[in-house]
Formats: C-alpha cells, structure tokens, sequence
C-alpha cells in the first residue's frame, strides 16, 4: 500500500496546532491554567482549534485507504490493535499524573477511570480524563459506520452512503437546531461531513475524476466551509471573543486546496518520507499534552517563566509522544493484534490485506 507521507505531515501539524491551542488559549480562557496567558498570541492561536477538522478529514481519508477487500472482523482488529496501545498508555501516565501533582481542577475517581479504560466513558456517564479524549468518541462513531458497511458486504456501495452522509449533514446545519446540539459526543451534523470528505478525496484518488465524485467534491467544500464558520460563530458566543469568519474560511479552503493535491495530483512536493517521522508522533502527543500541560504550568509556571514552560513542555511532550510509540505502539501492538484476531477469530488468509501501520 502506498502513502502518502504529505498526510503525515498534515496530521503532525493538525496535532500542533491543538495543542498551541490548548497551551496558549483554553488554558487560561476556561480556567485550567490562568498562569498561561498570552493576550497577543491569543489573537492569532485561537484559530489553531481546527486542527481537529482537519483530523476529521484525515481520518476519513485513511480509514477508506486502509479497509480494501477489510472484512469487519478484521477491521475490528485493526482498529483495536491501533488505537488502544497508545491510549492505555497514556491513560495510565494522564492519571499518574492527576493524583501527583492534580489540584481542585484535576480529579479522577475510580469509576471514571475504569469507564475511560473502554473508550466509551461517556455510556456509562463519567467524563474524560483528559479533555481531548472526546474526539475519540466522535472517531468511534465513525469506525461504527465503517464497521457496519463491512459487515453487509457494502464497501463498493460506500460512495452512495457517504454522498448521503454528506448531503444530510450539510443541509442540516442549516437549521437552527444545529446550534444547539451537543457536539462533543455526536457526530451528527457536526463533524460526519469531515469524515465523509476524507473518504471521497481518496476515492477521488484511488478512482480518479468522474462526474458524480466532482459534485460530492464540491459538497465537501461547502459543508466545510459551511461548519466550520458556524463553528467560529459558536466559539465566539462561547468565550465573548470576536473569531473572525473569513479568516475561518480562508485557513479550511487552504487545507482544502491541500488535500486536493494529493486527490488529484499524481506527484506531491511534500510527499517526502521524512515526514513519516511526525506522522508517528500524532496519535501519542494529541492523547498526552493537555491535561498534563495544564497541570504543569499550574505548579510550576510564574508571569517571568511561562512562556518558556510552555515551549518547554511542548518540546517534553513530543519526547513522551516519541516514547510512546516507541515503547507502547510499537513493542506492545502485536500482542494487541494477536488477542483481537484470536477474539474475533480473524482467519490468517485474511491478515495481510489490512494494515495496522499507524496511518
């Protein structure tokens, strides 16, 4: 299987991007972090949340590229064998951490932990440990369509479902009602567009130009556009902080233009294996950072030494991201591959045609 290492770049810097955001704009604004406050930088990273748009989308990309001739066995597999390694891991460090150095804004109680042990801790009514964890619900939302699709034998028919997808969810944030939905555990209007604008840019690539992939191209932009002002609107009601709507814009249509490269370009200036490097550092760094970071600069940050806490424990969490998957991704995914196929009983003719590769 080819890759396309211009998405390992792009997911590096969506990662990036969320966590300039959170160190230099949540933390002081909702009160995790009051001693991170950085009224200039604010001005510009409080666009970097759409890093996780761009997440979305990448997503969606690399989930179609990596489910060819899948069975849903085998996808459950994979998925499992992807993603628990690394959120294990940094579960278990977040909430070391918590009980250390944890003070009245950070807590964890043993129902919540073991709740977030699954992944699915909003069932069962406890919150994330880690603020970040939400979009992995949102993701598993995603993975249950796929999964779904799989089971009914109806991979040559996904175009069709996520034309439907993209055609719903875009008319629907044009209702009123959009606005007030709970976003950060439903991936409906909100976020299912960007999974589904993944999925056509690489059908678009695997597939090349046809006339009905243009049209859904072009509803991709539009929902993207679409969502992510609404989006700006929504935050800047939330934190009474004026989010530009055309820069809003302008930053999507840019990462637009650029996923369109690798869809219809055969040859990509940042298709460079380098890039690989960052790719790997994604997963394990989006799951670390935030409430570590906050909890760090709460102890030991001043109005003298914040700015350099900051770079500091930017610079200590990409070394726990590279650890990470170093010692929990790498050494410990085959085991996690061979329990699921056993589990699931995936036949071993079938192993070779998904890959488990951190994409």
């Amino acid at each position: 299987m080819a890759r396309f290492y211009e998405i390992d770049l792009l997911r590096f810097l969506s990662a990036f991007f969320v966590v300039v955001f959170h160190y230099t704009y949540t933390g002081y604004m909702e009160g995790f972090a009051p001693i991170a406050d950085f009224p200039v930088l604010r001005e510009y990273t409080r666009y970097a949340y759409m890093g996780i748009n761009f997440f979305f989308v990448i997503s969606g990309f690399v989930i179609f590229m990596s489910i060819e001739s899948a069975s849903s066995k085998k996808f459950l597999a994979s998925r499992f064998t992807r993603l628990f390694p690394a959120y294990w891991t940094a579960l278990l460090i977040t909430t070391v951490t918590i009980l250390l150095i944890g003070d009245d804004k950070f807590s964890i109680s043993i129902p919540q932990f073991i709740a977030n042990l699954t992944m699915v801790n909003t069932l069962f009514g406890q919150n994330p440990i880690e603020s970040a964890y939400w979009t992995l619900f949102i993701e598993l939302q995603f993975y249950l369509l796929v999964f779904v699709v799989l089971l009914f034998n109806g991979l040559k028919h996904f175009i069709h479902v996520l034309a439907g997808i993209l055609i719903v969810s875009t008319v629907a944030l044009y209702f009123p009602w959009a606005r007030d939905t709970n976003m950060w555990i439903g991936i409906f209007p909100h976020w299912s567009g960007y999974f589904a604008a993944g999925g056509i840019f690489y059908l678009i690539k695997r597939d090349g130009i046809n006339f009905y992939c243009m049209l859904l191209w072009a509803l991709a932009f539009i929902y993207i556009i679409k969502q992510s002002t609404l989006f700006g609107e929504l935050m800047q009601s939330w934190f009474k902080v004026e989010f530009n709507i055309w820069i809003i814009a302008l930053i999507n249509a840019l990462f637009f233009a650029i996923m369109s490269i690798t869809a219809f370009c055969k040859n990509n200036p940042l298709r460079q294996p380098i890039f690989y490097y960052l790719g790997i550092l994604t997963y394990p760094l989006y799951l670390i950072h935030q409430q570590i970071g906050y909890m760090l600069f709460n102890r030991f940050g001043t109005p003298e030494n914040i700015s350099l806490l900051v770079i500091l424990t930017s610079l200590t969490m990409f070394l726990v991201a590279y650890l990470i998957n170093k010692y929990a991704e790498v050494k410990l995914s085959p085991y996690f591959k061979s329990f699921a196929n056993q589990f699931l009983k995936v036949k071993k003719s079938e192993l070779s045609s998904l890959s488990n590769k951190p994409l």
